[in-house]
Formats: structure tokens, sequence, C-alpha cells
């Protein structure tokens, strides 16, 4: 189940440091990352999120059709994550 947290850490990270991930988006999904115990029972969660932060995109609205996330989708999960603890 660690392995799920594990690649959330390394996504945001490679995110953060190679993409337009703000510091303030990844900053809190490093918090869930390295936190598996608090939020055991909310994987399926954690996974949509893995999902987001991998393919986030800052223009992700740009174009006529949506094809990646961006950090109102990032930002949404890690809420539902928030209410659900």
């Amino acid at each position: 189940m660690n392995d799920l947290f594990s690649e959330l850490e390394e996504a945001a990270i490679e995110q953060y440091d190679h993409s337009d991930l703000p510091k303030w988006l990844a900053d809190p999904v490093l918090v869930v990352a390295r936190n598996p115990e608090a939020y055991r029972g909310k994987e399926y969660l954690v996974e949509i999120l893995l999902a987001q932060v991998r393919e986030y995109d800052v223009y992700a609205e740009a174009g006529c059709c949506k094809w990646a996330y961006d950090h109102e989708d990032i930002k949404r999960t890690l809420r539902w994550l928030e209410e659900e603890r």
C-alpha cells in the first residue's frame, strides 16, 4: 500500500522539479504522500490524485478539449481527502 504513496511522492517531486506544478500545490500533495496512515481507507482518492499529478498541465483548460488535469482538479481531490478524514 505504501507503494501508492511513494509513487505519489515521486510524481509530485518530478512535476514540481521538471514541470509546472507550483509549490503551493505540491506541498499539500506531499503531505498526503508522506502520511499514508492518515489516509488509510481513502486509497481510491489517492489513486485519483496520483493520476492527476502525473498528468498535470497548467494549460489543461486552454484548448477546446480538456486532455490533462489542472490545479482545480488537484485542489478538489485534496479537499475530498480532507473532508473524509
